[in-house]
């Protein structure tokens, strides 16, 4: 008896949290987008495409989703400006956010969203000097604010959001706004 007592009153918070867990949505998404960054770093153009790709998982409840993304962002430098300068650079980034969305309006199958995240950004920049074949190396760490915008088309366990993001991080000093595509898969 006592034996039966000890599992029972140990599958009690497991059945408290599945009632609770039954109004949230679990989820998974990955994103893909690209824009055009205007980035100068020690006074070598860093400006090119960027590439942004986020992996995510999250849960909903209702209009609001709270999830926890990991990023990545690459910058290479333009060719035309590094065949002048004999300079190539280049800009990874690596970063952790915790974001909240609210869906502004909602049907059964589309949503309008607005968000905002804030994390832990990553970087490291690296300049050769092709002439010399000198390399120049820098990396740490700064914080990343966003905020997102976009429309999700919905099904029952999938869903396709297409969306605008807009980052900012203090070091390196960079404004963002990516245009990009996700595809999310609901449990």
């Amino acid at each position: 008896m006592k034996k039966i007592s000890i599992i029972a009153f140990s599958l009690l918070p497991t059945i408290a949290f599945a009632s609770d867990a039954e109004d949230w949505k679990i989820y998974l998404r990955a994103d893909a987008g690209i824009t055009y960054s205007d980035l100068t770093v020690d006074d070598y153009d860093l400006g090119g495409f960027q590439g942004m790709f986020n992996f995510v998982a999250g849960g909903q409840k209702g209009p609001w989703r709270a999830e926890l993304a990991y990023q990545e962002r690459a910058t290479v430098s333009e060719l035309f400006s590094s065949l002048l300068t004999q300079t190539m650079a280049s800009m990874e980034q690596h970063a952790l956010l915790l974001n909240g969305y609210y869906d502004v309006w909602s049907s059964k199958y589309f949503a309008w969203y607005v968000g905002a995240g804030a994390g832990l950004n990553s970087y490291e920049k690296v300049i050769t000097y092709q002439n010399t074949g000198t390399e120049v190396s820098e990396d740490g760490y700064s914080a990343i604010l966003g905020a997102y915008t976009g429309l999700s088309l919905n099904f029952e366990h999938i869903g396709i959001d297409l969306g605008v993001d807009y980052y900012y991080t203090y070091k390196p000093n960079l404004n963002s706004l990516v245009p990009k595509i996700g595809l999310r898969v609901i449990f």
